[in-house]
């Protein structure tokens, strides 16, 4: 038989391999080739050039891009960008390095959480399901906002938790009470979130936490936990000074663009034509969160036996009831919205990771928490350890949840298999886009053959087995995702652009004007390194105005889709220059252009070509 110290140690040199196990699948997921490729439409550029320009002028309180004020979200991930700037210098990498780290760091919180309230090998199946799905991979390698929002959004829900011990276990006389330092840092975290993405930040803890208190019944005491006098303040501390010199230094503008536009109307209405149906998240949860999405049947069912009971008193108990109540919250709050984005669902991912974990666990297993507990909850003290008493789920949950994983893998690799055809098929819809793109023929078909050999051979596996199988076909479609697919979509999508911004950057002088025609493109802003002039293709009112700024004899390039090219080859003293991947580039300076860079090139060198001249996707 084991002594108890050496079986505490066997347990802690377990946790720290697990930990640094997926410190190193997500840094390797998440980092691996970061700066590469390119900045993509929209978001991507829009928050790299209005933390830039922030450098450029010191104002410190309101975004710009392209001059003028950019309200769509609070200030914080432009501040740590404009940081990064400073570390790397303006690259991509350091664009994208804070939705990475904050993707790694999410991973270790997770686990944690896991081991602490369930034990292993929750922390370890808990970490690889936030880990290896594809919303969580994608987001990390994107300079967006939602990976930072979800970390502390998921640190002052995990914290509150924390908190609300000390309102359901009695009080034990030789150990510290941390009860008020943990519910200041589910303040301190909420505040940072509200700094990131606006009021979403206090909101999402808010359900989460007041579901658990409604739950368990335990609503004056759990609120006198979790709100000290010195939490609200802290958060007024950190929150209110940007809002209020950004209230002062724009006025109603702010109100307007903030308050009103980016969130009222984004929630009340459509903003930007992002609009979908009641049911849209379904698919997102069922997609983004494969193959994990398979394991929520039971995870759920385990969280609804335990939420049933009313009965919060165990630290398994509360994280089981919280996590299920972050997820619904999350869920129907923006299923109800008017706006709708898959990437808004993401702060749902930690407590699905979360139940994904504890639903993993028997009935026989053991956690590590040795805080002292009442006995007649779902959980019960064996030998001063945590066992899970909620019994195994019905049959028929396993089933469903291996044809979740089953036809969604088959769909998955069914749509990548269909790339090459779907391409075919649209290209003479795509207004040049596609011209001279060959179909990823050995790129879908790998990809396809990982998916259906990956979720055959796991769904195969006997249960322990099913995890470590699912998890490696996931770490090698996303690492196909990020070396090969993204750089090949990027060569499409992106490229043209970009070369054309960098060309127009490269011969335009102090007194050029860059157009750009129709076309809402934030990347041509960054890469040419200038302030754009947008103008509209609808007559008379964007050709006129093109007109009289040629007219005015200073030099002007214009960037515009290939689909408005006849409108401008007739405009006088304007010159078409090249076309390509569905844009165009013009210029009043023909002359000069042909000592420049700027020639009638075929695309880009880096692009392979194959034997028949057409560009591999």
């Amino acid at each position: 038989m084991r002594s108890p110290i050496r079986h505490t140690s066997l347990l802690r040199r377990r946790e720290t391999a697990t930990l640094l196990a997926l410190l190193l699948l997500s840094g390797i997921l998440f980092f691996f080739r970061l700066g590469t490729p390119g900045l993509f439409d929209a978001d991507e550029p829009a928050y790299a050039q209005a933390a830039r320009e922030m450098l450029e002028t010191g104002d410190w309180i309101t975004p710009h891009f392209n001059g003028q004020p950019r309200f769509d979200k609070p200030i914080l991930f432009y501040w740590l960008t404009a940081l990064s700037y400073r570390i790397f210098g303006v690259t991509e990498f350091a664009v994208r390095f804070w939705s990475a780290l904050a993707g790694v760091t999410l991973v270790l919180l997770v686990a944690w959480a896991a081991r602490r309230r369930f034990g292993p090998p929750a922390d370890l199946l808990a970490g690889l399901a936030f880990t290896t799905n594809l919303l969580t991979a994608l987001l990390a390698r994107a300079a967006v906002t939602d990976m930072l929002l979800t970390l502390f959004v998921t640190a002052a829900i995990l914290a509150g938790v924390e908190a609300l011990d000390g309102s359901a276990i009695p009080h034990d006389p030789t150990r510290p009470r941390n009860d008020r330092r943990w519910a200041r840092m589910a303040w301190a975290a909420m505040g940072l979130a509200v700094l990131v993405k606006g009021p979403v930040g206090l909101l999402i803890p808010a359900m989460a936490l007041g579901g658990l208190l409604l739950v368990s019944r335990e609503l004056r005491r759990g609120v006198a936990h979790l709100v000290p006098w010195e939490g609200p303040l802290l958060f007024a501390v950190i929150t209110l000074p940007w809002y209020g010199l950004a209230l002062a230094a724009n006025g109603w503008a702010f109100v307007e663009g903030f308050v009103i536009k980016h969130h009222v109307t984004r929630y009340t209405g459509v903003v930007s034509s992002h609009a979908g149906p009641i049911w849209f998240y379904l698919p997102v949860v069922l997609i983004g969160f494969f193959p994990w999405s398979g394991f929520l049947p039971r995870a759920v069912w385990h969280a609804i036996t335990v939420a049933r009971r009313r009965e919060g008193g165990n630290p398994a108990d509360r994280l089981l009831i919280v996590c299920a109540c972050w997820a619904a919250g999350v869920f129907v709050f923006f299923s109800l919205a008017g706006t709708k984005l898959p990437s808004y669902i993401f702060p749902a991912f930690p407590a699905l990771a979360l139940l994904v974990g504890a639903g993993g666990i028997s009935k026989e297993e053991r956690a590590t928490d040795n805080r002292p507990t009442a006995t007649d909850g779902s959980l019960s003290v064996v030998s001063g350890q945590w066992s899970l008493g909620v019994g195994q789920a019905p049959r028929w949950l396993a089933r469903a949840g291996e044809w979740l994983i089953g036809l969604t893998g088959g769909t998955l690799a069914l749509g990548v298999g269909m790339i090459p055809w779907i391409l075919e098929s649209v290209r003479p819809l795509a207004g040049g886009v596609l011209e001279g793109v060959a179909p990823p023929v050995g790129l879908a078909w790998w990809l396809a053959a990982l998916l259906t050999l990956g979720t055959a051979s796991g769904l195969l596996a006997r249960e322990p087995w099913r995890p470590a199988l699912l998890s490696a076909m996931m770490a090698l479609f996303l690492l196909t995702a990020a070396v090969a697919v993204a750089p090949r979509a990027y060569a499409i999508l992106q490229a043209p652009l970009r070369e054309f911004a960098e060309d127009a950057r490269d011969v335009l002088g102090a007194q050029g004007m860059l157009v750009a025609y129709g076309l809402n493109a934030p990347s041509i802003v960054f890469y040419a390194q200038r302030p754009v002039t947008p103008l509209g293709p609808a007559p008379p009112g964007g050709t006129d105005r093109l007109r009289r700024l040629l007219e005015a004899g200073r030099p002007v390039v214009v960037i515009t889709r290939s689909a408005h090219a006849p409108r401008l080859d007739g405009v006088p003293g304007l010159y078409r220059l090249k076309s390509r991947g569905g844009y165009a580039i013009y210029s009043s300076l023909r002359r000069a252009m042909g000592n420049s860079k700027l020639k009638t090139d075929p695309p880009l060198a880096e692009q392979p070509v194959t034997s028949n001249g057409k560009r591999t996707f």
